[in-house]
């Protein structure tokens, strides 16, 4: 395979149109039906959290020193030492990927990325390039598939794209597959998690790499479902997933892989609310019989996105008791969909969740990017980037690209004006009981995405401002269309009102959303909706025979699916572990 140099990142050139996707499954509409599945999915699975019932209770976690044994047996080595390093005696090279499976397009084109041999600059001679083959490890750092992680969405969004990826580059090098879940994993209460990264069971069957998608009808599922549920009998689904040519060696969703006698790479998992007493303890039982290693930590949550401490996070560095900012150490996450390297007191920290899933922006609030206790060295998108596609959200929304389930909900609403309408001597009625509703539905609503709780002087005016433009919505369209008595009937006119109002308030519920982002008070659903296929990329890691040294590319693709796109640099760094 012939090895690609890429060209460095114009983090300055502006691009608005990008191209989508046109092959199914397509990318998640995050407002509609298939989202609001995952997102029940989501309640559901956190409720189940709430009371206690965790999976990672029956879980037996790998033995450091046994893991290390499968994966050196994987990648070649005969003997059993300590470390990975000491087996191989070489450099090892790691692939990272976060948020992988949407688009299915999108993911082919991840695919190629990852499975490509590349050559990069030379950390010791920035003049000079140097030869980096693909992984000897596949990491996958969380929320596998979207929205929810199981076994078809699995199959469907990152299987079959990888697979017919490694179809046409396949070497015959048997290779490492590891993984940690997100919280998109833990909908599914990772089952579709356990069938692709679990090592098999003895006897268990090999199973076969899948090359096609598999659809089924939704009516046609749901009817098998309840034939089953009340037969008493279950769903038959692959007893394994395969990525062909790769190899599953771990028994848990948290494992530490002793890498060099100075560093461990250390794989956790918080489920969706909080690390668990057992994880805790066979983290810190480790790290106190090797207090002189340097821990490289691999987690689901950054402890810092857009530019401020995110709780999860920190309860998560905090719970592990890696004395986080205080020690010398590298924290390498997803989550957040896009690229941002920064350090907080002696702690790397690297945010690399562009492996296919929609965009998330950077920090808007800041013309440049800041954070209170660090410093931020890379960030992609940049904020003028994010900023000049903030402005496609209301009319996405609007349009029903991203769903519409919002013009479902503004129509429920304003059915009331539209129902009293109808009738003579009823408007007055029907526009107080439209405001009531509004009032009652929509502010409570609009309150909670807009985090009035956290930043109340910002967000109350953009509150109070977007529901009295929505309210407005119905007595604009009332009095612009007495014009219409003459020549539409009283039920026509009122459905047209109905549905004028639903997709104006829509725009607005946009715009809402966008200004939101834009003052730093919700970052993630204007991007969200926006549904971007833009900024992929995904990390290639030596670490050095040494022990002593990772070395880190950033690769991506400004705009994946435009014909002529070549792979790109968006940033080079080195972390020395310090002895």
């Amino acid at each position: 395979m012939t090895a690609i140099r890429p060209q460095p990142i114009d983090l300055k050139r502006v691009q608005q149109r990008f191209v989508r996707g046109r092959k199914d499954p397509l990318g998640v509409v995050w407002f509609g039906l298939g989202s609001f599945w995952g997102h029940m999915r989501h309640f559901l699975a956190s409720a189940i959290a709430t009371e206690d019932v965790d999976s990672r209770d029956w879980m037996n976690p790998d033995e450091p020193g046994e893991l290390c044994f499968r994966v050196a047996r994987q990648l070649g080595a005969t003997g059993r030492t300590p470390t990975l390093l000491e087996a191989l005696e070489r450099d090892v090279w790691v692939d990272y990927v976060a948020d992988t499976g949407d688009d299915f397009e999108v993911s082919a084109q991840v695919a190629r990325l990852i499975f490509q041999e590349y050559e990069l600059p030379d950390p010791d001679a920035p003049e000079q390039v140097l030869h980096a083959p693909r992984g000897d490890i596949l990491i996958f750092g969380g929320d596998t598939a979207y929205p929810v992680a199981t076994v078809d969405e699995l199959n469907n969004r990152v299987l079959v794209p990888y697979n017919q990826c490694l179809q046409e580059r396949g070497d015959g090098v048997p290779r490492v597959l590891l993984g940690i879940p997100g919280n998109h994993d833990w909908y599914d209460g990772l089952d579709g998690f356990a069938r692709l990264f679990r090592r098999p069971f003895e006897g268990e069957g090999a199973g076969e790499v899948s090359l096609v998608p598999v659809f089924s009808n939704p009516l046609a599922h749901a009817a098998q479902w309840t034939r089953k549920f009340l037969q008493g009998g279950q769903l038959q689904k692959p007893k394994r997933l395969l990525l062909d040519g790769y190899t599953a060696v771990q028994n848990a969703s948290y494992f530490i892989l002793p890498l060099s006698p100075d560093l461990h790479l250390c794989a956790v998992d918080r489920q969706l609310k909080s690390v668990d007493h057992r994880q805790r303890k066979f983290v810190s039982g480790w790290q106190r019989a090797h207090a002189r290693s340097t821990p490289w930590v691999i987690a689901p949550d950054p402890a810092y996105g857009f530019c401020e401490a995110r709780p999860t996070g920190q309860e998560l560095v905090n719970a592990l008791d890696l004395h986080y900012g205080e020690w010398n150490s590298f924290v390498l996450t997803g989550d957040l969909h896009h690229y941002q390297r920064f350090t907080v007191g002696k702690t790397l920290n690297v945010i690399a969740g562009g492996g296919g899933a929609f965009l998330h922006n950077a920090a808007l609030q800041y013309a440049t990017p800041q954070l209170d206790g660090g410093e931020v060295q890379r960030q992609w998108p940049s904020v003028a980037q994010c900023r000049s596609l903030l402005w496609q959200v209301p009319w996405k929304i609007a349009s029903g690209a991203a769903g519409f389930i919002p013009h479902l909900l503004i129509a429920c609403v304003f059915s009331p004006v539209v129902l009293f309408h109808l009738f003579p001597y009823n408007r007055e009625l029907g526009l107080s009981l439209g405001w009531g509703v509004l009032v009652c539905v929509f502010w409570p609503l609009l309150a909670l995405v807009g985090g009035v709780r956290e930043k109340p002087k910002v967000a109350w005016p953009a509150l109070g401002a977007s529901l009295l433009l929505t309210s407005l919505a119905p007595i604009a369209y009332l009095l612009a269309s007495r014009p219409l008595h003459d020549f539409l009937p009283r039920g026509p006119r009122s459905v047209l009102a109905l549905l004028i109002c639903s997709f104006a308030g829509s725009f607005i519920f946009g715009a809402y959303l966008a200004l939101l982002t834009r003052l730093g008070l919700q970052h993630t659903q204007a991007f969200t909706a926006l549904g971007h296929p833009g900024f992929k990329h995904f990390l290639r890691l030596r670490i050095r025979k040494d022990g002593r040294h990772i070395d880190g590319w950033c690769i991506g693709l400004t705009d994946p699916l435009a014909p002529g796109q070549e792979p790109q640099l968006v940033d080079q760094f080195s972390w020395r572990v310090q002895t």
